[in-house]
């Protein structure tokens, strides 16, 4: 049982380093000032510019970020259970 605890506890924590690293990304991006997104597929790289009126401007940056400050929390209280 001790085993299968601490397998899962190294499972929770990389999904953590890996949410955070993202987190880290996506600030040092500076994507919240605008921009757009790099679709990659197969070695082909694509620039897709977002339309404000439709992914909501500024507020879908805060809500990622909050979603994704939200999971990290919820990994995190997983983590000190165990």
């Amino acid at each position: 049982m001790e085993k299968e605890r601490f397998e899962k506890a190294i499972e929770i924590n990389n999904k953590i380093e890996l949410l955070r690293l993202h987190k880290e990304s996506l600030l040092n991006s500076q994507i919240n000032y605008g921009g757009s997104l790099i679709f990659h597929y197969n070695g082909t790289y694509k620039d897709v510019y977002l339309m404000d009126e439709i992914y909501g401007g500024k507020d879908f940056f805060k809500k990622y970020m909050d979603s994704l400050n939200n999971r990290i929390e919820e990994l995190e209280d997983e983590f000190l259970k165990l």
